[in-house]
């Protein structure tokens, strides 16, 4: 007779049954489409935020995999690149300038492009190994527009979980900064940020 799992997991927000937060989360509309393109190996880590970002948001779509032959395949259905951008995980040719400012839409040549026309976004979820892997294994998405963030705080992690770099966020603390900027209302910024914070207070009792 097989044994059942140790710690089961709640089959929608993904962590162990004692630390479900399914009852915690708001599911609010947003105007931006938002695609989670999560690394399996992040999808196993009890840490990841991803899931509480897709199912607060309910124009969103979460995929586990390594790669999607085009945006549209990873959305599920047609839409146009033209009006895409994906979080920036690299440097681009004026990052020096482009330090200076919290959040940028920019073209793949690194010119600045009007985030007003920007309809869906990218995020790409796992560490920073894995979300190279992501982007390299997808070349469509040098296709879309970048965006780059530089909080100017950082991510409440605390010592949770370690960073590579001082300014990096959380899949979910990336996204609510994102659709910020993007003119989403503040009720998503703080249902995305109340989630994540009762995610990191449970993961640090646990």
């Amino acid at each position: 007779m097989e044994k059942a799992p140790n710690n089961p997991k709640c089959p929608n927000c993904w962590r162990a049954k004692d630390l479900c937060l399914c009852s915690e989360i708001q599911h609010l509309p947003t105007q931006t489409k938002v695609l989670i393109l999560q690394h399996p190996q992040e999808a196993r880590n009890p840490l990841t935020s991803a899931r509480l970002a897709s199912m607060t948001l309910k124009n969103a779509v979460h995929r586990v995999g390594l790669n999607w032959r085009s945006l549209s395949a990873a959305w599920g259905k047609e839409t146009e690149a033209k009006e895409w951008a994906v979080l920036f995980l690299g440097t681009l040719k004026n990052s020096e300038k482009l330090a200076k400012v919290p959040f940028q839409v920019v073209t793949q040549k690194g010119l600045s492009f009007d985030p007003s026309l920007i309809t869906g976004v990218v995020i790409l979820d796992g560490n920073w190994k894995q979300s190279k892997t992501l982007w390299w294994r997808n070349p469509w998405l040098l296709k879309l527009k970048r965006i780059v963030l530089n909080p100017e705080i950082p991510s409440n992690w605390g010592t949770l979980r370690k960073q590579p770099r001082p300014e990096c966020l959380s899949t979910i603390e990336s996204l609510s900064l994102t659709l910020e900027h993007l003119g989403e209302k503040s009720q998503v910024q703080e249902a995305l940020n109340s989630i994540f914070q009762k995610h990191v207070e449970s993961m640090t009792r646990s």
